[in-house]
């Protein structure tokens, strides 16, 4: 299994931490989010050299961090559905794992789902707070009808992580690079997808926490006792 992660954003509303840097620089402790990522990936199996970091926005101060560097130069004008079709069309022949590179998370994350039998499969968790969120449809079975922002009153927040089978990689590939605007997230993709192949929905436990704000940058610290270490 190939792993990618998916850095191309500025993060310009923590611009007070992130001070013109890409956010996935952020220190959490003594590594930054991406570091810890990638350390978290080895320690769950992954190799190195099987780890793909698509950047974007300040691309070569990624260099000392990451195996793999794929550049998507128009982070500014399409969002993270290019960023994910530019790295699918470097990989063939395996599952992928695909995740964001601004979150924090415990290994028991990934452990979880490289552990899921199922080929296609999204991480969620529990929660009625929706604001700012990604929302999934599941039937009773688990299986994913859609995801999307708009999808506030489902229960489950979306992680920002999921696997996929290598063999509807192709499709969804051509998924990401056909929709119909510049600037579109992958999880329209993932719910056209939906429509024809199965996907689930795997609900975590673990500690979790996307850093989008200001305030989940502090609340992140908190929650994973971090503070202390700056």
């Amino acid at each position: 299994m190939k792993a990618i992660i998916l850095a191309a954003g500025k993060g310009k509303r923590l611009g007070i931490y992130t001070k013109g840097n890409p956010k996935c620089l952020l220190k959490l402790g003594k590594e930054t989010i991406l570091e810890r990522e990638i350390r978290i990936l080895e320690e769950c199996g992954f190799k190195k050299n099987d780890i793909y970091v698509v950047g974007g926005y300040q691309y070569e101060k990624l260099l000392p961090f990451v195996p793999n560097l794929i550049i998507n130069n128009e982070y500014e004008t399409k969002d993270n559905s290019y960023s994910l079709a530019l790295a699918l069309s470097k990989l063939g022949g395996e599952d992928v794992l695909v995740m964001d590179a601004d979150l924090c998370f415990e290994s028991s994350v990934i452990k979880e789902l490289l552990h899921d039998k199922r080929e296609n499969v999204l991480l969620s968790k529990k929660s009625e707070d929706l604001e700012e969120s990604t929302g999934i449809i599941t039937t009773q079975e688990g299986r994913v009808v859609a995801i999307g922002k708009q999808y506030l009153n489902t229960g489950y927040v979306y992680i920002s992580i999921f696997k996929i089978g290598k063999e509807i990689i192709p499709i969804f590939r051509n998924s990401l690079l056909s929709t119909r605007s510049e600037k579109t997230w992958y999880p329209l993709a993932i719910t056209e997808l939906c429509e024809e192949y199965p996907f689930y929905n795997h609900v975590i436990e673990a500690k979790w926490h996307e850093i989008d704000f200001v305030e989940d940058y502090e609340e992140t610290l908190r929650l994973f006792d971090l503070e202390k270490e700056q």
